[in-house]
């Protein structure tokens, strides 16, 4: 090998060095190691070599035992759902109607029953989008109707409560067309449901709003043409209608409102009775015997530990739908 070819492999070799160095930012580390290389090229020639191999594996065990490749950020969603509000879960997960009622003694419920039930309803669901709303909010419902145009009827109202359990779950939507009240009464998983719509998503503090049918008739006047509301998303707790009710005269009223337990919250009692009525009327009751029903534990129905159960049974039964689902297809 004459002298021409040995600079040319030593080049070569040096410019491969200062690439490696470059790319783990040595350069300052680099300019010092290759600067005494570049003095002895013309003088050791092959031996300069060695010593940039040299320089580079040490420089290489330094950072190498320093430097920690950091983890790359996943973005992609674990299927979790605790991105959830508590009260806002999965409807398909958690619904009012999936709490079975209040039987005493305990060993008297059909708890297979209520299993097969939600089961059912869970199934429903998958073929039906049915969304979240609550006693107050604005809907919007399509069902089959063979003497209707296209075979379709859809209805609008404010809904003024719902109530049931499982597949026997109801909802009551009103509204006021040309001056008259429309009352419909739905049932949630019937077959001839075709289409739920959230026109506007809200929830009042009363779970029941039957006094509707007594209060200003604005509240209950919704167009048929209205636009869906963007309701907040489930990750963001829905605010609570705290308002007061306007009600019409206490002459005109269908039911006394006033003596109903509990009161209702969402109602302007207080323009016809002042306090001292209502003490009145809790001492009238206490002589009754009536006084003990807001402190009767049977009417409290704690469902706190029955949801969290519910919550991880829906889950089996979604899993469980799903593997017979790809069997059959």
């Amino acid at each position: 090998m004459n002298d021409y070819s040995r600079e040319q492999l030593i080049i070569f070799s040096f410019s491969d060095a200062w690439v490696f160095l470059n790319r783990y930012c040595c350069i300052i580390m680099s300019t010092r190691i290759l600067t005494p290389a570049v003095r002895c090229l013309n003088y050791h020639g092959t031996e300069t070599v060695n010593i940039i191999s040299m320089r580079c594996r040490n420089v290489l065990k330094r950072f190498s035992s320093s430097f920690v490749q950091p983890k790359r950020p996943t973005l992609k969603s674990d299927g979790s759902k605790t991105s959830f509000v508590p009260g806002r879960e999965d409807p398909k997960l958690f619904s009012s109607e999936y709490i079975p009622p209040l039987v005493r003694p305990e060993w008297h419920r059909n708890k297979l029953k209520y299993r097969l039930e939600r089961m059912d309803c869970l199934r429903r669901r998958n073929v039906v989008n049915i969304p979240e709303f609550y006693p107050g909010s604005i809907l919007a419902v399509t069902v089959y109707d063979p003497h209707a145009a296209g075979q379709k009827s859809r209805f609008v109202g404010r809904c003024l409560y719902r109530d049931g359990f499982g597949l026997g779950c109801k909802f009551l939507l009103r509204n006021i067309v040309e001056g008259e009240g429309i009352e419909i009464v739905y049932q949630l998983y019937s077959p001839v449901m075709l289409k739920y719509e959230v026109l506007r998503l809200e929830k009042w503090l009363d779970t029941d709003l039957r006094y509707l049918r007594d209060a200003d008739p604005d509240y209950c006047t919704i167009s048929f043409d209205m636009p869906a509301e963007a309701p907040l998303p489930p990750t963001e707790e829905l605010p609570v209608f705290k308002g007061k009710v306007k009600m019409k005269k206490f002459e005109l009223w269908n039911f006394n409102y006033h003596k109903a337990w509990p009161r209702p919250y969402n109602a302007y009692l207080e323009e016809y009775f002042v306090e001292e009525d209502f003490m009145e009327q809790k001492v009238m009751q206490e002589k009754r015997g009536h006084g003990h029903l807001q402190y009767d534990i049977c009417k409290h129905y704690d469902t706190r530990q029955m949801k969290e159960e519910i919550t991880k049974e829906m889950k089996l039964n979604q899993k469980r739908i799903e593997a017979v689902d790809k069997k059959i297809s």
